[in-house]
């Protein structure tokens, strides 16, 4: 993604993708990283997120990066109208 992360746009993809989840804890996430982690980095991602919001589950913040990485390269791959 090119230029900061939109939050907002990323928790309303997420949560239109896995409406089961909870926007407290879709928000707690994003706001806890900033923006997704790498790959291979999963697991600094899951601690970093149990050390500051314990009750979210890593079953839960797996689906979250899963979908905010879904996100991400939609936004990375542009506007097909464009093209």
């Amino acid at each position: 993604m090119t230029g900061d992360p939109d939050l907002g746009d990323a928790a309303d993809y997420i949560l239109s993708e896995r409406p089961r989840l909870f926007d407290e804890e879709v928000w707690a996430v994003l706001m806890c990283l900033g923006e997704p982690p790498q790959s291979g980095t999963d697991d600094l991602a899951l601690a970093l997120v149990a050390q500051s919001h314990p009750a979210i589950g890593r079953r839960t913040v797996k689906v979250i990066l899963r979908e905010w990485r879904a996100y991400a390269s939609l936004e990375a791959a542009g506007d097909w109208d464009d093209a």
